[in-house]
């Protein structure tokens, strides 16, 4: 992949380099950066990815948490390299049925062939670990660090908003679950929406995520309504 195929598909330009290095005032020079190594050791296991968890996904993550961490002060190379491993346990889980504690050893390789140190790793695996939990579910462990936060609020942002809507209908076709079954005999992907996406709001941990996240509530309020009243002939 070209230097300019690698920009494109983050999103981002070479006149741009904040959001693919984190850099800030102050902050890590572009050079100390992992992010493109690590992005290439993640590209191998998501290059081929149908459900709405591709690298298109990992880098609105990666640029979520990269926002989220300036307002918040956190370490913005912790939660990028997490943003951007954050997912690799569902393609591992096609085969597996892994769960993301499970694929740490897979993340670590990625983090140390890019020079990441010791203490970040350790930073990143407890990120990974607990991305995918979510209180209401009464999942557990809950997050212990700023960093795991801002993974777990980024995350739940994707899923949220217009693009929330996209990815939950890609996952359904990839796995042929259907848009909705109004009686209630099989999960489908409107039921996706009582079942997690309008409950999402009420699991961020930051301010800054809580704010972004009233738009897109509302986004989902209006499309789940408007999809019903459709689907029934009444809109």
């Amino acid at each position: 992949m070209t230097t300019d195929e690698r920009t494109e598909e983050s999103g981002t330009t070479l006149s741009d380099p904040a959001p693919i290095t984190g850099e800030h005032p102050g902050g890590p020079r572009r050079d100390e950066q992992p992010f493109p190594a690590v992005a290439d050791g993640v590209r191998e296991y998501l290059s081929s990815d149908s459900s709405g968890h591709d690298m298109h996904h990992v880098w609105r993550v990666f640029r979520l948490c990269q926002r989220l961490a300036a307002d918040v002060d956190a370490d913005r190379t912790v939660v990028g390299c997490a943003a951007l491993t954050h997912d690799i346990h569902r393609v591992i889980g096609e085969e597996t049925g892994c769960e993301p504690a499970e694929t740490l050893s897979e993340v670590e390789i990625i983090l140390e062939d890019a020079g990441v140190g010791r203490d970040r790793i350790d930073a990143v695996r407890h990120c990974v670990a607990v991305h995918d939990e979510l209180a209401f579910r009464g999942d557990d462990p809950q997050p212990e660090t700023i960093e795991a936060e801002i993974l777990r609020d980024a995350d739940n942002l994707d899923a949220m908003g217009a693009i929330g809507i996209a990815r939950t209908f890609a996952f359904g076709g990839a796995h042929g679950t259907p848009m909705w079954d109004p009686n209630g005999h099989e999960y489908s992907q409107l039921y996706h929406f009582e079942d997690k996406l309008l409950r999402l709001r009420e699991e961020l941990h930051t301010d800054p995520a809580r704010d972004l996240a009233e738009k897109r509530h509302d986004v989902l309020e209006a499309f789940y309504e408007q999809f019903r009243a459709e689907w029934h002939g009444d809109a």
